[in-house]
């Protein structure tokens, strides 16, 4: 595994910590401004890339303030994880226009790596959070609705914290009703 240190704190425009741990997926704490890093056995290129330039995207966009309020609102954490992913991966791709190659060949790599669990299953089966979440994810052949379609726009339309916090608490509703 190479060390991405160094351009994380680049990419971050801040001295944030990057550490590699033995956990199932990145992350990045907001609050001790922490990126961490799975240690895999094989940890190809694109993958340690793709996920340190998400979790960067976080670094820069996703601020403590937003995660509070979601927890105040008592907003399905899930439901803004998804939508906040899909917000920030977005801008990183704007920000950084040569990462949407990173993020399309790691996402590939995932999915043939068979990351998300999805290999063998009816993936229209999935609750729809699951499916908008694949569908950011690149994976092929996700349905949705004419109905389900006006959310993924939704989601892909977010632009701020407020408007991810606000479509994850009405799309957490539109679902139980």
């Amino acid at each position: 595994m190479r060390d991405n240190s160094t351009l994380a704190k680049l990419l971050a425009e801040e001295d944030i910590s990057v550490v590699h741990k033995k956990v199932a997926t990145a992350a990045f704490d907001v609050k001790r401004r922490e990126l961490i890093l799975p240690q895999w056995k094989e940890m190809p290129k694109t993958i340690q890339d793709l996920m340190t330039l998400h979790e960067v995207g976080h670094a820069l966009w996703t601020s403590l303030e937003m995660l509070e309020e979601a927890s105040e609102r008592k907003i399905e954490k899930s439901f803004v994880n998804v939508i906040e992913d899909v917000r920030i991966e977005s801008m990183i791709q704007k920000r950084y226009a040569g990462s949407r190659k990173i993020f399309r060949l790691g996402y590939a790599e995932l999915i043939a790596k068979n990351f998300f669990k999805t290999q063998g299953r009816d993936l229209q089966k999935l609750g729809l959070i699951d499916r908008i979440n694949l569908h950011f994810k690149k994976t092929p052949d996700i349905y949705f609705s004419p109905e389900e379609r006006d959310w993924v726009n939704r989601v892909a339309s977010c632009k701020t914290e407020a408007e991810v916090l606000d479509t994850a608490e009405e799309l957490y509703k539109w679902i139980q009703d």
